[in-house]
This record gives C-alpha cells, structure tokens and sequence, in this order.
C-alpha cells in the first residue's frame, strides 16, 4: 500500500505543476496557484503516509525524481515545450540516482 500512496503522490504533484502551467499560460493566475497549491499539498500528504514504511531517503528520490520526468513528458507531449540534450541527459541522470538510492537500501535490507 505505502508504494501506491507514493505512485499517487507522484501523480499529483505532476497533475498540479502541469494544470499550474495551462492555467496561468490562459490567463488564470489565481486559479493555478490553488491547484498547484492544493495538488501539492494533497502530494505531501500522500507523501508522508508512503514514508511510515518507505525510507525518507528512498521516497523523496522516488517522488522527486519520477515527478520530475513524468513532467519534462508532459511538457514535451503535451504542453509542446522543447527538452534539450542537456535536459534529456539530466532526466536520464535522475534515473540513474533513483536506481543507485534504490539499490543502497536493498543493500542496506541485506545486511540486517
């Protein structure tokens, strides 16, 4: 149950940045930041239950980084922004870091 909550906080922090971005794009200022915010906070809340099990280190990675590249999508696919090499490399990175920390805490469960 903890890794849903953590898959549904990461959703939700991409769905909040990304209405964020239509809304305030359109026009509606106010409008994105309440998603954003309430998105966000909604994301926090998933957050901390996926943490009663999950270690801080491995879910702020998890969240952190697939949130990141679930967005750097979503502004490609959808929202018809340009990534660069750069970016793509950076993406790409931030799996890398996912797996390493991933792996850290399998070696850490090995040992105890």
């Amino acid at each position: 149950m903890h890794w849903l909550y953590l898959s549904l906080a990461v959703i939700g922090e991409v769905i909040g940045t990304s209405l964020m971005k239509l809304l305030v794009s359109g026009g509606f200022l106010l409008s994105g930041i309440l998603v954003a915010v309430s998105m966000i906070g909604i994301s926090y809340v998933l957050l901390s239950q996926a943490t009663r099990t999950i270690p801080v280190a491995l879910a702020n990675a998890f969240w952190e980084g697939f949130g990141m590249i679930l967005i750097g999508m979503v502004s490609f696919m959808i929202l018809g922004e340009k990534i660069s090499a750069i970016q793509t490399a950076a993406l790409l990175m931030a799996v890398f870091g996912i797996i390493v920390i991933n792996y850290g805490h399998y070696l850490q469960e090995q040992k105890s």
